[in-house]
C-alpha cells in the first residue's frame, strides 16, 4: 500500500474516532500520539482548547528517556508516566482517544491503556456492564439453542399422543385386512 494512502486512511480513523469524542474540565480527553521514534500524551479540555497535563518519551522530566522508544516497553512506561501527570493536575477520568491508531490485542496502545488504568486513570469502562452483557449474549445463545430441542421434544410427544397410540393399535378390523407376517426363523450363531 502507497503512503499516501496509509496516511489518508489513518486521517479518515481519526476524524471517525474525534467525531464522537469530546473532552470537558471534568472528563478531559487523552489523547495518545505515537510517532515512529515518541510517544506523546495529552491531556485535553475540548470546551476550552487547553491542554491540562501532558507526558512524552521526550519529557525532560522522564527518566531514562534516552532509551524510551515508541514501541512496547515504552508504550508501558509512558502508560504510567502519563497516569501520575494526570494525577498531579487533578485528572481521574479521562476520554481515550488513540489518534487514529490501530487498536491491537496486545499491542501498543492496549499496553499503555492497560498502564495508565493501574496508575489510577478510569477510562468510563464499567466492567460490571461488560460482564452482564457477557452474561446477557451467553443467555441469548442459550436461548436459540433451546427452541430447537424444544420443537424437537415436542414432535416426539405428539407422536406419544393418546390418539395417535389407538390408531397405531391393531384392531379386530385392521387384523383382517392385513395378513399378518410370520416370523421369520432365528439365526443361530457359532
Amino acid at each position: 500500500m502507497r503512503p499516501e494512502q496509509k496516511r489518508k486512511i489513518t486521517q479518515r480513523r481519526r476524524w471517525r474516532i474525534r467525531k464522537k469524542l469530546h473532552g470537558t474540565a471534568a472528563r478531559p480527553r487523552m489523547a495518545v500520539r505515537f510517532t515512529e521514534r515518541n510517544i506523546y500524551v495529552q491531556f485535553i479540555n475540548d470546551d476550552e482548547g487547553s491542554t491540562l497535563a501532558s507526558a512524552s518519551t521526550r519529557h525532560k522530566a522522564q527518566t531514562g528517556r534516552e532509551t524510551l522508544a515508541a514501541n512496547k516497553a515504552g508504550a508501558e512506561v509512558l502508560g504510567q508516566a502519563a497516569g501520575e501527570a494526570a494525577k498531579a493536575a487533578g485528572i481521574s477520568k479521562v476520554i481515550f482517544d488513540r489518534c487514529g491508531a490501530r487498536y491491537v490485542q496486545d499491542g501498543k496502545i492496549d499496553i499503555f491503556a492497560h498502564a495508565a488504568t493501574r496508575a489510577g486513570l478510569d477510562f468510563g469502562l464499567d466492567l460490571d456492564k461488560k460482564k452482564k452483557s457477557e452474561l446477557k449474549k451467553s443467555a441469548e445463545e442459550e436461548k436459540a439453542k433451546k427452541p430447537k430441542k424444544e420443537k424437537k421434544e415436542k414432535k416426539a410427544k405428539k407422536a406419544e399422543t393418546p390418539e395417535q397410540a389407538e390408531v397405531t393399535e391393531p384392531t379386530a378390523e385392521t387384523e383382517k385386512a392385513a395378513p399378518v407376517e410370520e416370523a421369520a426363523p432365528a439365526e443361530t450363531t457359532k
